[in-house]
């Protein structure tokens, strides 16, 4: 069954995107998130983490929820 939300491919896209902007390349421990809420389905909210390990991303966390989040949650952040 396929996602209703963003997941872990569009995070690295939303990510490398982002450093291209800042003229920065992927290091080790960047980390990155998007949450969202959602409109259908059986969970309310999302997040999803990515971390740079080496030379790939790894998606570090998803969490799906049955309560919306704050709307200053959501969106796309940089962790570290």
């Amino acid at each position: 069954m396929a996602c209703d939300h963003k997941g872990g491919p569009e995070l690295i896209e939303m990510a490398e995107q982002h450093l291209r902007e800042l003229g920065r390349a992927p290091e080790p421990g960047m980390r990155f998130r998007w949450s969202e809420n959602l409109d259908e389905g059986m969970w309310a909210s999302v997040i999803v983490e990515i971390e740079r390990r080496g030379d790939a991303w790894i998606i570090t966390r998803i969490d799906r929820r049955r309560e919306p989040l704050d709307e200053a949650e959501c969106g796309f952040r940089s962790l570290a």
